[in-house]
């Protein structure tokens, strides 16, 4: 039997190990008491999510936007939910994918790095229905390895909203540009990195009736290297055109709120005798209040006055609940 040989390092690979000790790539062997060397516990190959605010900060900024005008093309109302950004292996997030998803290949601008938005694809399918005038409703779909041309036309509207909306939060930290590359649904045919290198994963959920599907945009980690000090300072100089646009983005969230009202038509007291001896046809007098007052859960809202309208039991709204209390009703509060 030979005996096992040594594994041989080439010449070229002496030289270029060689090279990486001389340009400090490779840490020399310190001495026994030589000192303390420093550890930058925020190296360039990390990204700890908790040191970058404004990251999480753009995610919530951008969202609210994108589902305000998405809403707007497929005229269904939909909830858009952004998590936290999550970091992982480039290859375990290409295993994770759905069989069918959209993958969007975008080039950033001035970094240089490419990015990705994923689209679920019962999601897209499902958009598409209420987009053409469907009930938004989900369905099985054929086995296939490609998108209908109505399809990628969605889809494309739908990539271009998302890192439109992005590009746009991210304004107050760096100015860039998305320029769309191709579109894949095997995740295997488009690299933004190595299968081990690590990604940042902004996942939004979206949910139209009785479907879940994700959008994601995922960018490698180290192109977030030109920024990392501007992120992990968080977003401290916005400008006023993100202002604005951030106040209309609330206010009109606020105003597609949906709050159950309620009002009290009357109270009355009684000791626990009479009601026990209460039987039916009994009368209660009571005196007809002269207002009446909406609560949103405890919360009164609204002061009125009882009426009718178009034969319908009404309240007419006078003022603001909180201008019509009266001292007994603050003290009860209280």
């Amino acid at each position: 039997m030979s005996e096992p040989t040594e594994p041989k390092i080439s010449n070229d690979e002496v030289d270029a190990l060689l090279e990486k000790v001389d340009a400090g790539a490779i840490a020399k062997q310190r001495p026994h008491g030589a000192g303390v060397e420093p550890y930058d516990l925020v190296a360039p190959d990390t990204i700890v999510r908790g040191r970058m605010p404004g990251f999480d900060r753009i995610n919530e900024r951008w969202v609210g936007e994108l589902e305000r005008k998405i809403v707007e093309i497929v005229r269904r109302p939909i909830e858009m939910t952004v998590g936290e950004v999550e970091l992982g292996a480039y290859g375990e997030w290409q295993a994770g994918m759905p069989a069918l998803a959209s993958l969007n290949l975008f080039m950033i601008k001035p970094w240089g790095r490419a990015a990705l938005v994923a689209v679920d694809g019962n999601l897209l399918f499902v958009l598409v229905d209420a987009y053409y005038g469907g009930a938004g409703a989900a369905a099985e779909r054929p086995a296939r390895e490609d998108l209908s041309p109505t399809e990628r036309r969605l889809n494309a509207l739908l990539a271009g909203l998302f890192v439109d909306e992005f590009r746009r939060a991210f304004e107050p930290i760096a100015s860039l540009e998305f320029e769309p590359q191709k579109t894949e649904t095997n995740p295997h045919y488009v690299q933004i990195a190595t299968s081990s290198e690590t990604v940042a994963i902004t996942r939004v959920e979206v949910t139209l009736g009785n479907t879940v599907g994700a959008m994601s945009l995922v960018l490698p980690a180290s192109a977030l290297d030109p920024v990392r000090d501007k992120l992990s300072e968080g977003l401290q100089d916005v400008s006023r055109e993100v202002k604005q646009r951030w106040k209309q983005s609330l206010r009109a969230h606020l105003e597609r709120t949906e709050l159950e009202l309620t009002s009290v038509f009357l109270r009355t007291e009684l000791t626990m005798r009479e009601l026990l001896r209460l039987k039916s046809g009994d009368i209660l007098p009571i005196e007809m209040p002269k207002t009446a007052t909406l609560f949103a859960g405890a919360e009164p809202l609204l002061s009125g006055k009882f009426g009718l309208s178009r034969g319908y039991n009404a309240i007419s709204v006078v003022e603001s609940a909180r201008d019509a209390w009266t001292s007994d009703e603050k003290e009860a509060r209280a």
